[in-house]
């Protein structure tokens, strides 16, 4: 039987913009990832208290906790982190891969297979 590279991993999306987290989430489900929400960093804690997930994507700009401020508390569930910012400024951080807005989703996707590949 056929799978899609995304089939069985979890991946958590953090996002406070409701029409790019939707975009997010629903490119993630049709490449065949299961997928939870979040729409601030407080929210993916909690998510993340529920199910650690193989991969984050988080704005870095978001009300209640910073995208900085989630990585550095997601340190303790070593999970690969896709920050998303149109601050070119972020600086490199272990484990996290930084992809600039505005993004193409397909380059996304890529550089989510790529993370869960080396996982």
């Amino acid at each position: 039987m056929e799978q899609t590279s995304g089939t069985q991993r979890l991946v958590l999306v953090v996002e406070d913009n409701p029409l790019t987290l939707d975009a997010v989430v629903a490119a993630l489900d049709e490449e065949g990832y299961r997928v939870r929400r979040a729409v601030d960093g407080m929210d993916a804690i909690g998510e993340m208290q529920q199910e650690v997930p193989d991969l984050v994507i988080a704005d870095i700009h978001m009300p209640r906790m910073s995208g900085g401020e989630l990585v550095r508390r997601l340190r303790e569930w070593n999970v690969p982190v896709i920050l998303l910012s149109a601050d070119t400024n972020w600086s490199r951080t272990a484990g996290v891969v930084f992809v600039p807005k505005p993004f193409d989703l397909d380059h996304l996707l890529d550089v989510a297979a790529n993370l869960l590949d080396e996982g």
